[in-house]
């Protein structure tokens, strides 16, 4: 679908104060400026420290939190932590159990199966706690709307703290404790992911015991993990969480982390956000999607490289599985939306869809059309959805109107920009109709469509390796703190080919000023046929690693026509 090009929608500062400051090169120093960043702001933006992190002490209901903790560990009592199938909820459960296991605490672990008990706390997860006589419950990335299940768990005299990020119900669940920054107000802590929230309560433990922080150091490289995979905004205390862990994985990683940044041809040593996004992260989710999440726990909690290497088998079988089946309901879905034209959402729905892969298809149908997505797996008579959107629209509250006004669905939670649901098979036209009306409403149109966000041109001089490492200053990239996306006017495509295994790749030297540069457009050969005029080029700048030449090339985002207006 073609894309609508606009420039970054943030107020630009002075340039002048900004470049001088930082040594940096003009044309990243003006990106920054049309981002906000200007003085104390930049300077904090450009060098994350540990020390800036907002105390623990912030989180409402975090003191009640640790103090119940540090209680249960104190008097031996049995803990169990309950967790979530995703990467978030994976390396918080990791967290929170190497944490309290360092305290020497009486700790065991627990984690829904997606396909027979589904999110959160259930029934299963009760009984569990009964047999076992577990005192105290620790939820991780879940348990904010779990009233029904936290009031069996006061019945069995399991006591329960909750800390989790998603959006919370009418009424709140009666624990003894809930720490989710979706409830306050504070700015710098309400983009914290599952595992980001359960890494603070930690803090809070262990400064109430007077313990060595120094372990919970070496966690965050699991909390850089689950904060970049689920895909929450990389500012503010994020940016410094996940900063910090990436130094502790390149320093000291976790055996489990080692093996599979191993099988993933990854080199800790020089990791980076994109590392974490495409191939760590991805693998620990394949657990949850198609196999058991606690496969994933037990590699990240392996003591040693043989353990962990025995570990790391099943984890990599899941994760060609998962590949396996995203390409199949890919291919399902590439049929259905072949013929959309604008389209204002996306609902879908089909049988045989394995219900573990739909919301990755989800996103990609959000990146390519740029609307609300809804795919839903349809087994027997109910459908098991997940659904995905774009900044400026809440899917979470669009489904809890949709709800609260027609009841259509068995259930639903998420946040803003993601989802999860249930639904009879008979009221997934309903849904769909329920919200087309919504997203009718004219008010929508300005975050609707698939845009191109462009940061800036950059001076011939600034396309080089220089330019790459000062961005690197710029690092962890990630939702809220995207890559520079540059555009260049008037390029000649000197020479291309299609390259790759399926020859769907473009490869092209594309001459800019007086300067011949190499680029590359995965999935983009089509583009070729506009190689007869000048173009224009919208790319982020790398380092050419295939050729390992030390030159650069461009990574093509889009190509259209010099001239060429949005349509």
């Amino acid at each position: 679908m073609r894309k609508r090009w606009a420039a970054r929608p943030v107020p630009c500062l002075n340039l002048k104060s900004t470049s001088e400051l930082h040594g940096l090169p003009e044309s990243l120093a003006l990106m920054l400026a049309r981002r906000g960043y200007s003085g104390k702001i930049l300077e904090d933006f450009l060098n994350p420290d540990i020390h800036a992190l907002s105390s623990w002490k912030n989180l409402g209901g975090i003191m009640e939190a640790a103090e119940r903790i540090v209680r249960a560990v104190a008097n031996s009592e049995k803990i169990l932590v309950h967790g979530d199938f995703d990467a978030d909820g994976i390396t918080a459960t990791v967290v929170v159990y190497r944490a309290l296991h360092e305290l020497g605490a009486d700790i065991s672990y627990y984690v829904p199966d997606r396909f027979i008990e589904g999110y959160g706390i259930g029934s299963s997860a009760v009984q569990f706690c009964a047999e076992n006589g577990i005192d105290l419950l620790i939820t991780v990335d879940c348990g904010i709307t779990a009233n029904e299940h936290i009031n069996a768990l006061n019945g069995i005299n399991t006591d329960t703290v909750i800390t989790d990020h998603h959006q919370a119900g009418d009424q709140l669940p009666f624990a003894k404790a809930i720490v989710n920054p979706a409830l306050d107000g504070d700015v710098r802590h309400s983009a914290l992911a599952g595992v980001g929230v359960a890494w603070m309560v930690m803090n809070g433990v262990y400064e109430l015991m007077n313990a060595d922080v120094s372990s919970l150091q070496e966690l965050l490289q699991l909390v850089a993990i689950g904060t970049v995979t689920d895909v929450v905004d990389l500012i503010d205390d994020n940016r410094i969480l996940v900063s910090e862990g990436l130094k502790v994985l390149r320093r000291k990683p976790l055996p489990g982390i080692s093996a599979l940044a191993k099988s993933a041809s990854v080199d800790l040593k020089s990791s980076n956000s994109s590392h974490l996004a495409y191939y760590i992260g991805p693998r620990l989710n394949a657990c949850g999607r198609v196999g058991h999440a606690k496969q994933a726990v037990a590699l990240l909690l392996a003591t040693d490289k043989s353990e962990a290497e025995e570990l790391l088998a099943p984890v990599e079988e899941n994760n060609r599985i998962r590949k396996q089946y995203e390409r199949d309901v890919e291919k399902q879905v590439k049929g259905l939306t072949s013929e959309l034209q604008d389209p204002r959402c996306i609902v879908l729905a089909g049988e045989g869809w394995h219900r573990g892969v739909v919301g990755i298809v989800a996103s990609r149908l959000v990146s390519r059309f740029g609307v609300p997505v809804i795919l839903i797996s349809l087994e027997g008579d109910n459908g098991y959805g997940s659904a995905r959107s774009i900044p400026g629209i809440s899917i979470h509250s669009l489904l809890g109107r949709i709800q609260d006004k027609h009841m259509i669905m068995n259930s639903f939670g998420g946040h803003p920009m993601a989802a999860g649901l249930t639904i009879p098979g008979d009221n997934v036209q309903f849904l769909k109709e329920h919200m087309e009306t919504l997203l009718s409403e004219q008010k929508w149109d300005e975050y609707l469509g698939s845009v191109l966000y462009l940061d800036g041109s950059l001076e011939e001089k600034d396309y080089s390796i220089e330019t790459v490492r000062a961005m690197e200053r710029l690092e962890p990239f990630g939702s809220g703190n995207s890559m520079p996306v540059w555009l260049a006017r008037g390029a000649y495509a000197v020479q291309w080919r299609a390259v790759g295994k399926n020859r769907n790749h473009l490869s092209c030297d594309f001459k800019i000023g007086s300067s011949i540069f190499r680029s590359i457009g995965f999935n983009m050969v089509e583009k070729q046929s506009l190689f007869s005029v000048r173009v224009d080029l919208a790319f982020t700048l790398a380092i050419d690693t295939w050729r390992n030449d030390g030159s650069i090339q461009l990574m093509l985002k889009d190509i259209r026509r010099t001239g060429e207006q949005n349509s």
